[in-house]
């Protein structure tokens, strides 16, 4: 709980309140009941990490500056990326890496 509180009064003060410490808990309790549920693999970081926050602060930079309402776009964002991994599930596109260097999962496994 604690990597929680602390990215969410980060986010707090990122996004002049509009996702705060509440907001990083409650998503990452219900993202971490849903995942424990439906996959198979036992670890995976579910809570907030340094590079989502250095995201989401770029993201309402850029929301902002376009007049845009954050959370709505935030919302948007989400589908579109759900939309994207449903479709690369769907079509076993993983099975591309075996053509591809795994220098990225080297880094991050």
């Amino acid at each position: 709980i604690s990597p929680a509180l602390a990215f969410g009064s980060l986010f707090d003060e990122a996004t002049e309140g509009q996702i705060g410490v509440v907001e990083t808990i409650l998503g990452t309790a219900i993202c971490g009941l849903i995942y424990s549920l439906f996959s198979g693999q036992p670890l995976c970081i579910m809570g907030a990490t340094g590079p989502e926050y250095a995201y989401t602060v770029v993201f309402y930079s850029l929301c902002k500056s376009l007049d845009l309402e954050f959370l709505t776009a935030r919302v948007w964002q989400g589908l579109w990326t759900a939309l994207f991994t449903v479709i690369l599930a769907l079509t076993d596109s993983c099975a591309a890496m075996s053509h591809f260097t795994r220098f990225v999962e080297d880094i991050f496994a």
